[in-house]
Formats: C-alpha cells, structure tokens, sequence
C-alpha cells in the first residue's frame, strides 16, 4: 500500500495537509557508502590487474636479464685484463724459473737485485689493475679474486728473491727455494681462477679462453684443456 498523508481540519472545516516528515538519512549515507566501496573494489582489481603478481614477474625478469648482461660484459673484461697479465708476466715468471726452478734437476741462478727491482714494477703494476672491484656475480667475482690473490703472491715472492739477492751466502742460497715456493703457490692460484674463467667464458657465450700462466708439469698447477680457444 501507498503511504498517505494525515489530513486534519480547522475550525472552519477545511481540510489541512500536515508536512511530510523528513527522509531519514541513514538511507542516503548507505547509498553513498556502497557507491564508495563497489568503486574501491573496481579500482583495486583494475590496479591488480595491471601492478600485482604478473608486472612484479616482469620487474624480476628484467632484473635478471640486466644482471646477465652486466656479467657478459665483466667477463669480456676480466678476459682482456688475464690475456695482457699473461703477456706482461711471462718473461718476470721465465726469469724467476732460472733463478729458482720449478724442477730439482736445474740449477739455481741467483737474481742481481736490479734484476728483481725490474720484476716489481712490472707485478707491482699488475697488482694495481686488480685493485678495484666493480659489481658483478658471483662467478666473475671468484675468477677476478683468484687473478687478484695470486698476483699478490707473486708480488710476495718478488721480495723474497730481493731479500735473497742482498743475502749473504749462505743464507742467500736458502731464501731463493723459499721465493721460488712464494712463486709456485702463485701460479697454482692463478690456474684455479683461469679454470674458473674458462667456465665463466663459456656461460658467457665467448667460448673457451686459456691464459694460463706459463708453469711446467711439476708444479702442480692446473692444465690447460685441449678445447679450441674460443670453441664451446
């Protein structure tokens, strides 16, 4: 049935309408609070939609394709720095092979100390391009850090064959087994890290890469492959 509205009479006996009672608002603020809420539902699914678990995917993949890029190129880096430390390294290593030899059966050459200063500056300044450590993953990270270790031994070998060649005998020709031992531990380090940058190389794309260091079948360092440079 239809709401009605009361009448009343006055005294002349005319019929009077009586006001309509207020709407009551708590209706209205229903209304609008529903309105409110359904939109925030609509905005939240359409946000989801477009910001939640698939956009995050997305974020994480491009991370991860920008840190693979960045190793590619470290590894092309740390390839360049190992083949020039090989180069500039080799005559130091052949000079310190006579003056302590990797073999028992040759004989030791004690180094002049001019000699010895001439292999420092050279390991000195390869120490130095090792010195810093730009940001990459954790395989660039252990080859670069073998590199670094063991060209810090081989700095550390270089004083020893100084200590020895200002010695007095005989105590000079006990200290060059100790340098040349100093030296081998270098060169066995340096043939794990470029193992471990053969490896690196190979993930990279570049295929394998060999920059051993010039050693010998005695000492104990790790052999080279038999793959061509750059196959893989």
């Amino acid at each position: 049935m239809g709401r009605t509205t009361p009448m009343v009479r006055t005294r002349s006996g005319k019929p009077v309408r009586r006001p309509e009672a207020p709407r009551s608002l708590w209706g209205s603020a229903t209304a609008l609070v529903t309105t409110f809420a359904l939109g925030f539902a609509v905005a939240f699914v359409s946000g989801s939609w477009t910001s939640g678990p698939d956009a995050t995917e997305r974020r994480i993949a491009e991370l991860k394709q920008a840190e693979a890029q960045r190793d590619v190129e470290q590894v092309g880096t740390l390839i360049e720095l190992a083949k020039g430390g090989r180069e500039r390294l080799t005559p130091v290593l052949e000079a310190m092979a006579k003056a302590s030899p990797l073999q028992d059966t040759a004989s030791p050459a004690a180094p002049t100390i001019d000699e010895v200063r001439g292999w420092r500056d050279v390991v000195s300044a390869e120490v130095q391009r090792y010195a810093e450590t730009p940001s990459a993953g954790n395989g660039v990270n252990v080859a670069r850090t073998g590199m670094r270790t063991a060209v810090q031994q081989l700095a550390a070998a270089v004083d020893g064959f100084a200590t020895a060649a200002t010695a007095p005998e005989p105590l000079a020709r006990d200290l060059l087994p100790l340098a040349g031992a100093q030296r081998t531990l270098a060169l066995r380090t340096w043939s794990v890290a470029a193992l471990q940058l053969d490896v690196i190389s190979i993930d990279a794309g570049k295929g394998h890469v060999h920059v051993y260091l010039p050693s010998g079948p005695d000492s104990g360092t790790i052999p080279a492959d038999t793959a061509p440079e750059g196959s893989g």
